[in-house]
């Protein structure tokens, strides 16, 4: 990506920035003129921006998903076991205490016979038999929740690392991508992804989108603040995105996406081009490295689901096409890894 001309960049955005009108994306130059031409006067200033630390949302585990011909619907399945099912479990638990792991066994399988769809029980379960190296009983298990609730992220995570023992590493690859895309942000699962993308020769790194601009009114003016040269860009194209009502009615016509994609396309391409242009510290911005690769690619889409829109909404991929969620698959698996370490 570093190497790629700025005049080749925009020529490659013909296939990189699908459903838009990409050749009338505007680049950094443009966005200064439209500025400097404005009745609002705005101001670029190379100054710090701190910003806390931001807190990415988690599933809670229990979620369902209840689907029909018009609608999807994500539920939180409370946990409820009845009276036997509570005995049993407690008498498992005594063994467990004791050592004892074949009476244990014995117990927790009769607190399963007495409360199946108690997901949040099977879990216990085979965590036990992971503490007991039974790896045979613990995917038999996990397979059946995921045949009664598919989007069970915990029980895809289990399944990996159960599979990853037993070396089985296609099977482990397959859940601990599906485990993720379930709960994006999950710490734990991430470690276990980047663990078993290894395996695979692949390597995955836990980068975040996140901008550090800043734009403020003082006065009649619009300030943005950036320190760094591809945030100032970005903060730039945003700022003339939020102020200018013609700009936004200017460019509705590029295609037949939403508004909020095309300024997101723009702003992101803004920030490619002035980093593409940098000669010193590109080391500090590795997402816009990856976004140029999804670039050159035509996968600008699915860069922006995975990297922006399933970070700040989880639950978002369960209401994603097959085509889609495929497409995120494939970015996982070849983009947004480093590819000099990936064997075919």
């Amino acid at each position: 990506m570093n190497s790629i001309k700025p005049y080749i960049l925009i020529l490659i955005l013909f296939i990189g920035f699908s459903g838009v009108v990409a050749q009338q994306l505007h680049t950094p130059q443009e966005v200064l003129q439209y500025m400097k031409k404005s009745s609002i006067e705005y101001q670029i200033d190379s100054v710090e921006v701190s910003k806390k630390p931001i807190s990415f949302p988690l599933i809670e585990t229990g979620q369902i998903l209840i689907s029909n011909d018009q609608e999807i619907q994500i539920q939180q399945n409370s946990f409820f076991l009845p009276r036997k099912a509570k005995k049993y479990r407690k008498k498992a638990r005594k063994a467990v205490r004791k050592n004892n792991f074949s009476k244990a066994k014995k117990y927790y399988k009769k607190a399963i016979g007495e409360a199946p769809d108690q997901t949040e029980l099977i879990h216990e379960v085979t965590d036990f038999y992971w503490e007991n190296e039974k790896m045979e009983e613990l995917i038999f298990l996990e397979k059946k929740v995921i045949e009664t609730n598919p989007i069970d992220f915990l029980a895809h995570a289990k399944l990996a690392v159960a599979y990853q023992n037993i070396n089985e590493k296609e099977k482990a690859l397959e859940h601990i991508i599906t485990a993720h895309l379930y709960n994006r942000n999950h710490p734990r699962i991430i470690q276990q992804l980047k663990s078993i993308f290894q395996e695979h020769r692949m390597d995955y790194q836990d980068y975040s989108f996140f901008p550090k601009y800043r734009i403020i009114k003082v006065d009649e003016k619009i300030v943005v603040e950036a320190m760094d040269a591809p945030w100032r860009s970005f903060g730039a194209c945003k700022a003339l995105w939020q102020n200018e009502e013609d700009y936004r009615k200017q460019m509705s016509h590029l295609a037949n996406v939403s508004l909020n994609q095309i300024e997101q396309k723009e702003c992101l391409l803004n920030a490619l081009i002035t980093y593409n242009g940098m000669k010193t510290g590109k080391e500090n911005f590795p997402l816009l490295d990856i976004l140029g690769t999804s670039l050159q690619h035509g996968m600008v889409d699915d860069f922006i689901l995975y990297e922006i829109q399933l970070r700040n909404d989880p639950n978002l991929i369960h209401f994603l096409t097959k085509e889609k969620i495929d497409k995120v698959i494939k970015y996982l698996k070849t983009i947004r890894v480093h590819q000099d370490i990936v064997e075919e």
